[in-house]
């Protein structure tokens, strides 16, 4: 079977904490894509930083309706719990983008930063 090269995702950088935190800098960002949603996060001060880019099922809880456990400690620190029920809706097949954007700008006072990221991990 021969594989084909994906192109770059665009992410929407839902969280960036102050350094500091947590007790390290942390970002958030999500690219919507419905069941095929994925989540990147980079914890630590550059350039010592670490992160990953997993699946949206990933951070959900096993019955697909909330966050998983192993996220809250992280989603707490980020302030973001406001984006579960888009992270919920995006798994079922919904286009809630503009939503996201919406309510991040409301909360923010500006739009959401966009960053591009090759598909990686499972």
């Amino acid at each position: 079977m021969k594989k084909t090269k994906r192109g770059p995702l665009r992410f929407l950088v839902i969280a960036r904490t102050a350094p500091g935190r947590h007790p390290h800098p942390m970002e958030v960002a999500v690219h919507p894509a419905g069941a095929a949603s994925r989540v990147s996060i980079s914890m630590g001060p550059h350039p010592v930083n670490a992160g990953g880019q997993v699946a949206l099922s990933a951070v959900l809880d096993e019955s697909r309706t909330g966050l998983s456990p192993l996220w809250e400690k992280d989603f707490d620190a980020a302030e973001l719990h406001w984006a579960v029920p888009y992270l919920v809706r995006l798994q079922t097949g919904e286009d809630v983008t503009e939503e996201i954007v919406a309510a991040y700008t409301e909360r923010h006072g500006k739009a959401p930063a966009t960053m591009f990221q090759d598909h990686y991990g499972v």
